[in-house]
């Protein structure tokens, strides 16, 4: 059996001034996480290396543990995403690895002044090099900004994250791993529709929440890949978090 931990990153520079706007003046493409999200991380780097913190098991697969027993850790070339994966990484005692198609929808991109949506180059290799040493970095990565091509609209991103889910799928099933993957709010909850096959009901989607499913910062989603099964043990799941670190 191999579980596959979702993770949303912890409160970035955007979701702190976020007004349901996705063209707010202050807006960043690539946004730090807050001082606050710099706690949310830290409680959830020392949650997920707790030896006794995953006694919420499979009904019907018995394990010989109560930890989460991470063997991998995944993060987007988001800025918030690896900020947050670093501190996962480092209280398991883990490699970290970024995984370029786990990008927030849209990629990296600025509103301009005719209300356009334009995509942006995002930071090049030599960026990541210098900033996050230890992140391990696809080879291909373009040394202009990994990012550099047009806004993705909603047809792409669901293209992108059938692929992702393929992907996973042939690597989980049949295999003990136990990975996490720290990615994006709408991420997670495309790729939970895609996995289970489950519709994006277009009410949700055109009205002011946007999503299925409701993903705090740092929350931790679980599905179990068991003989050919895909099982969601439990969503949106915040222990670690004291109430004055809990946020969108």
């Amino acid at each position: 059996m191999a579980r596959l931990y979702l993770i949303r990153h912890a409160q970035s520079a955007n979701n702190e001034i976020w007004d349901g706007s996705d063209d707010h003046p202050q807006r960043a493409p690539d946004p730090e996480i807050t001082s606050l999200g710099h706690r949310q991380a830290e409680a959830l780097g020392q949650h997920l290396a707790h030896p006794h913190a995953e006694p919420r098991q499979h009904p019907f697969v018995a394990a010989e543990t109560i930890e989460f027993g991470l063997t991998h850790v995944y993060c987007s070339l988001m800025t918030r995403s690896i900020v947050t994966a670093e501190y996962i990484a480092g209280a398991c005692d883990l490699e970290l690895t970024a995984l370029p198609d786990i990008f927030e929808k849209h990629g990296i991109y600025e509103i301009a002044d005719d209300g356009v949506a334009r995509g942006l180059a995002g930071p090049g290799r030599s960026y990541f090099e210098q900033r996050f040493p230890r992140l391990n970095l696809p080879r291909d990565i373009d040394p202009e900004g990994w990012w550099n091509r047009p806004f993705e609209d909603d047809i792409a991103f669901i293209e992108r994250l059938q692929r992702v889910v393929a992907g996973f799928r042939q690597r989980l099933d049949g295999s003990d791993e136990c990975v996490a993957m720290v990615a994006h709010g709408d991420f997670i909850d495309q790729f939970i529709n895609e996995l289970m096959g489950v519709d994006r009901h277009q009410q949700n989607y055109d009205n002011h929440w946007v999503a299925n499913w409701a993903l705090h910062n740092t929350s931790i989603s679980r599905i179990d890949f068991v003989n050919g099964s895909h099982n969601v043990v439990y969503m949106n799941r915040i222990d670690h978090l004291a109430n004055d670190l809990v946020t969108w």
